[in-house]
């Protein structure tokens, strides 16, 4: 699992090679189409994983076993991780069950998959292997779910196909945990097999969602640290095109879509995790409407594939600023993602749009008007926000979520409504509203949050 992952810190370079290859391709239609266009949820008879309101999935995408290395022991670990305000935690044994109800967390189960060829096996053999790993675990509460597979490829999917079902059968309200590919997983040349073994990113949802018949979609996306900060365009522009595409396959199919992102230098060459980095991850998601949210890594491990760096917890069993800044961020994140929970995400925008970001507002807004600091008149360059419009599930309230793209700037910003309406802005530690200011202020690479009736 984790080797796939290190393998992944290869791929950026690739992907930018030969993107715009495998893009002239797509467009002038010589790609396959392998899956059922006039799909639904309905006909699938997909069933989406549901969480209470109040809970908003935020966890460390790291096996607590790896903690050894560092001087801890498990139970000390996931204190650790609830400490770093974490409200859950992936990926446990059955031995830290008890360690978790006591920290009041929810948490995955580790490891479903293991040991399966997922191309050989059968009905009878995955109906098994599920009914005895569930057995002991498939009442209790505070178990979401059990980690089936990270970054299968479509050869792969029948064999999920058989694990989801079982899951659904024997442990029905829980969770077949399975994380996908990002978006450059595909985008290799034609005489390279891709990860995926996909011929596009668009396939790959398409045919794991009709084939799989999953709960959610999850899938990582590390390109913040390959772009340093969003710096390479190019690299930059690979961050939003995975987003936006999990995001519009998510909504196409009524499923909820968590997003795995970064808290370590996966790259020997790159710089260290900023809160900066942290909180753009965070509330760019946010915007987009993610239902879940987690950190690769917790624990600053490596191996001779690569040498995770800068994490939360290093080397020698201290906390370093990475997880004095992942904190601060969880604990925004999961105030807000509560928030959001009673929202849908109904549009994602940009004030500086391009061929790939889209800039028009939804029925909602006029626009967002934006500046950098007043007094300062030689600044250069021209603000950029991210802009996510939501309505609410029940009732009319809206929300509007403006993330500010500047790593090092802070920003003014004030809505620009359609029709006349009550805003109010919203405090991300505490969760209460307040009648906002003439222009907030939003920190450099934040989001605010605001509410409007």
């Amino acid at each position: 699992m984790r080797r796939d992952k290190m393998m992944l810190a290869l791929l950026p370079a690739l992907c930018l090679v030969f993107s715009a290859v495998l893009s002239a391709e797509d467009a002038a239609g010589t790609l396959p189409v392998t899956w059922d266009e006039n799909a639904t949820a309905e006909s699938l008879g997909l069933e989406p994983l549901v969480l209470p309101d109040d809970f908003y999935p935020l966890y460390p995408w790291d096996r607590i076993s790896w903690c050894a290395p560092f001087g801890q022991t498990e139970d000390e670990g996931l204190k650790m991780i609830a400490e770093c305000a974490f409200p859950m935690s992936a990926f446990v044994g059955e031995r830290n069950m008890e360690t978790c109800k006591n920290l009041g967390f929810r948490y995955i189960l580790l490891d479903l998959g293991a040991g399966c060829d997922l191309t050989k096996i059968s009905d009878e053999q995955a109906d098994e292997l599920v009914r005895k790993m569930v057995a002991s675990t498939k009442d209790d509460p505070t178990v979401l779910g059990y980690s089936i597979i990270d970054e299968p490829n479509v050869h792969q999917f029948p064999g999920l196909a058989k694990i989801v079902a079982a899951v659904k059968k024997h442990a029905p309200g829980k969770l077949a945990y399975i994380n996908l590919f990002p978006d450059c997983g595909t985008r290799l040349p034609p005489e390279v097999e891709s990860h995926t073994q996909a011929h596009s990113y668009t396939e790959y949802l398409e045919r794991y969602v009709q084939e799989v018949k999953p709960q959610f979609l999850s899938y990582d996306n590390y390109q913040v640290e390959y772009s340093e900060d969003m710096s390479n365009p190019d690299r930059a522009a690979n961050y939003w095109e995975s987003m936006f595409e999990i995001r519009r396959i998510a909504q196409k199919y009524n499923l909820p879509w968590w997003n795995i992102v970064g808290s370590v230098a996966i790259r020997e060459t790159s710089s260290p995790p900023s809160v900066s980095r942290i909180a753009f991850q965070a509330y760019t998601s946010l915007a987009a409407g993610a239902n879940g949210l987690g950190w690769f890594l917790f624990y600053s491990v490596g191996d001779s594939y690569n040498e995770f760096d800068f994490g939360p917890i290093d080397k020698i069993h201290e906390r370093t600023i990475t997880w004095n800044f992942l904190r601060d961020v969880n604990e925004q994140t999961f105030v807000l993602g509560k928030i959001l929970n009673r929202f849908g995400s109904t549009n994602v925008w940009f004030s500086q749009p391009t061929d790939k970001l889209p800039g028009n507002p939804g029925d909602l807004l006029n626009g967002v008007n934006i500046a950098y600091q007043e007094e300062i008149t030689d600044v250069a360059g021209t603000p950029s926000v991210m802009v996510g419009e939501f309505k609410a599930k029940e009732g009319t309230q809206k929300a509007v979520m403006v993330v500010n793209l500047d790593f090092g700037r802070s920003i003014t910003a004030s809505l620009d409504l359609k029709e006349p309406g009550t805003i109010q802005a919203v405090n991300p530690l505490t969760g209460t509203s307040y009648t906002p200011r003439q222009r907030e202020w939003i920190l450099p690479a934040h989001g605010l949050l605001f509410l409007i009736d």
